[in-house]
């Protein structure tokens, strides 16, 4: 046994994986996961409709969408469904304001675009559209699971190259692929899973995205039609895990169960990398209890996870992008009063105010906290008192209820201003009951006039 098959643990993971992917089609999702589905969609199309303003949507657009198409391209046109998946899942990243899942990244940004384009080809209604986005979040948690944190730590980008194979199992649900057609399609994925992690705070980060929802549906296309790949590619020597996962595929490795990887969502509340986010609640809380104003203020130390600083810690951000990606702008625009849910805050003229810079250098970041998500702030005031808050967001304790009231406020605000408050309550009725929603109505309700 080669030192490569060791560390992919020299398991039947590709086929493991194909019938849990052929398995899914026929699957009878539980209502907690019918729900759990339209908050993915839900979540993702309101952050989609406001990233099409983006430069880099504009951009993607003018290059690939066009009057004609097998499938819809937000912010107008039509295109390919491989092509409308990459404008569309690019679309979606743009903001930075998506989904997060610890094992992939950002799924719904790959996923859904993925699923989308290839129902519309296939005439597919909520019900085929909900098992599709299921088995894709399935399909990436278990490769990422069998990857991470190797995989990201060395440098990839994982919802590009994990979220590749959540795509292509979208999309082969959504086809009806067989199991060796399946087997096919996920070594195309493989094949096609790129993206570096140091392109973050450029427009290459959400095309990433893009161009991993394209990947899927093209490997799920071209499997249809015949193409082999090599059937072992998730263990084979030189596959996927032995050249990406850096790491030995961990002892409680398991296979994928229908709609186990729903148990992860985290959906995000501020415009940034959701890194920040803990960091941003921390000093939230503490602004919030003691009436804090930024001429207050001696120092600020925030402690977070070593894996932090080589994510988001660019210490003097030259644009709006770069912010997303500041732990120091973040809390910067915290102390200032400005909301971070606000995707407007996170603009070139912001990153280079010189109140904000100011803050920014008042502030200190320390990476030796013992956590994934969360964060410590501590911030000395005027009379040398110290505060403290504590947060992580990934253990926020949110009802189903309140999640749907606000995800849907969230879609609201993000999509008003493009397709007005009647079709923002249209798209939220249509998706009521996911099992139940018309793809083609719910497209045109879509439309950006």
């Amino acid at each position: 046994m080669s030192a490569e098959s060791r560390m992919a643990g020299a398991q039947p993971f590709t086929a493991l994986l194909a019938r849990s992917i052929t398995a899914s089609g026929n699957a009878r999702p539980t209502d907690e996961q019918y729900a759990a589905a339209r908050r993915i969609l839900v979540d993702w199309l309101g952050v989609a409709l406001a990233g099409t303003t983006e430069p880099v949507a504009k951009i993607l657009r003018a290059e690939f969408a066009s009057a004609e198409g097998a499938a819809s391209v937000l912010g107008g046109g039509r295109a390919s469904a491989a092509d409308a998946a990459l404008v569309n899942g690019t679309t979606g990243h743009a903001l930075d304001y998506d989904d997060v899942q610890q094992f992939i990244g950002h799924p719904a940004t790959v996923v859904v675009p993925a699923a989308l384009a290839v129902a519309e080809t296939v005439d597919a209604g909520g019900e085929e559209l909900a098992r599709a986005i299921i088995a894709g979040y399935d399909a990436a948690r278990f490769v990422g699971t069998l990857a991470m944190p190797g995989h990201y730590d060395h440098g990839f980008h994982s919802t590009a190259t994990i979220g590749a194979f959540g795509a292509m199992a979208a999309s082969a649900v959504l086809m009806g692929l067989a199991p060796e057609e399946t087997e096919n399609a996920i070594g195309l994925a493989a094949t096609q899973a790129a993206g570096l992690k140091s392109m973050f705070g450029t427009m290459a980060k959400p095309f990433h995205a893009g161009r991993a929802a394209s990947a899927g549906v093209i490997a799920a296309r071209l499997a249809a039609r015949g193409m082999t790949a090599n059937r072992e590619s998730l263990e084979t020597d030189q596959g996927f895990l032995a050249t990406q996962a850096h790491q030995p595929v961990p002892a409680d490795w398991r296979a994928p169960r229908f709609g186990e990887s729903l148990d992860h969502l985290l959906f995000k509340y501020h415009a940034s990398c959701y890194l920040t986010h803990s960091s941003i609640e921390a000093v939230r809380q503490l602004v919030i209890e003691r009436g804090l104003i930024p001429d207050a203020l001696e120092s600020v130390v925030l402690r977070v996870p070593a894996g932090h600083l080589k994510v988001c810690n660019i210490e003097n951000p030259a644009t709006g992008l770069e912010s997303k990606f500041s732990l120091r702008q973040v809390v910067a625009l915290t102390l200032g009063g400005y909301d971070t849910a606000d995707i407007g805050v996170f603009n070139d003229m912001l990153a280079g105010d010189e109140a904000l810079g100011r803050l920014r250098g008042k502030i200190g970041v320390v990476g030796d906290l013992d956590s994934i998500f969360g964060a410590r702030a501590t911030i000395r005031i005027g009379d040398d008192t110290m505060l403290e808050a504590v947060w992580d967001v990934s253990e926020a304790d949110i009802g189903p209820n309140d999640l749907d009231d606000r995800l849907d406020r969230k879609f609201s605000v993000l999509a008003t201003p493009l397709i007005g408050a009647a079709r923002v309550r249209e798209v939220l009725d249509l998706s009521y009951d996911i099992r139940k929603t018309d793809l083609a109505k719910l497209s045109a309700s879509l439309h950006i006039a």
